[in-house]
């Protein structure tokens, strides 16, 4: 299952195959349960929006999206600029329940915003499409039919089979990143103004999560399944180049994900039954210490 988040937050509205996880205020009546009471929003969206119950199904308007594929997003609060593409970095805070349903997920017990990136098969298929339609400081609801969820199956215990999915969420950042040399990018989602960035030979102890990036992105590998930290030596081990260069400017105690192109990973071989060639890849990681 892709369960990864489940270690790193407690996030379940990701998908499931893990290998190795000051606004206008406009009044609405009042609906039945799964309904945005409160409309705020940002720029110049102005109409009253006519919000619906758990059906995901009517008619759209300037505060709602209705997609055909039967995604809905309803806006509390929606930005009209600089929306969000696949490359983007994002923190959230988010609730998930089944349609009609108790709320079974969270990331209140972290007590802060948590890390989300499309195209590396973090996340269930309506709920990266549904990102995909907002902008940071959104705040609202994506309504996700079981199709775009965990479909037949169902989640465990947690989802039932051909279960609908609310997520209430909200979009506090994204998070621009360092660009580096060849490509690199390095987005800081948790920063440390102390301690000092590894030199050469130093001994960098960190949890991670491996991505392949793109149409077809998963997660490959993680620390966690081994039960320990992973350990490298900064510019002098065998890992992979770009993240020698990605972890040229963390500190310990930081948290970030690291893109790597393609030529900088594992290039035209690829790595067997994990990463197709020519495919660029994403580590999540999260520096203990550095000696």
């Amino acid at each position: 299952m892709k369960h990864i988040l489940l270690l790193a937050s407690g996030i379940v509205f990701i998908s499931c195959n893990m290998q190795g996880v000051r606004d206008e205020t406009v009044e609405v009546d009042e609906t039945i349960h799964d309904s945005i009471l409160n409309i705020r929003q940002a720029d110049t969206i102005g109409s009253k929006t006519d919000l619906l119950e758990d059906s995901i199904n009517g008619a759209p308007n300037q505060m709602v999206l209705q997609k055909e594929n039967g995604l809905r997003i309803e806006w509390e609060v929606k930005s009209q600029k600089n929306k969000i593409s696949p490359d983007d970095v994002l923190l959230i805070n988010y609730h998930s329940r089944v349609a009609g349903g108790e709320l079974y997920d969270s990331n209140d017990a972290v007590g802060k915003p948590v890390p989300v990136k499309t195209g590396i098969g973090m996340m269930i298929k309506g709920m990266e499409e549904g990102l995909l339609e907002m902008h940071p400081g959104d705040k609202g609801r994506i309504m996700i039919p079981n199709a775009l969820a965990y479909g037949e199956d169902g989640y465990l215990t947690v989802v039932p089979p051909k279960a609908d999915i609310i997520v209430d969420i909200e979009i506090t950042d994204r998070i621009k990143p360092i660009e580096l040399e060849d490509g690199v990018r390095v987005y800081k989602w948790q920063t440390n103004d102390a301690g000092s960035v590894p030199a050469k030979n130093q001994e960098i102890t960190f949890d991670y999560f491996a991505y392949s990036e793109g149409k077809k992105g998963k997660l490959y590998d993680n620390s966690f399944q081994n039960g320990e930290p992973f350990k490298m030596k900064f510019q002098n081990d065998n890992v992979v180049e770009g993240l020698h260069i990605g972890m040229s400017v963390m500190k310990a105690g930081e948290n970030a994900m690291i893109h790597i192109p393609s030529k900088l990973a594992y290039g035209g071989k690829g790595l067997i039954d994990h990463v197709p060639a020519n495919t660029d890849i994403l580590y999540d990681v999260r520096v203990i210490a550095i000696k």
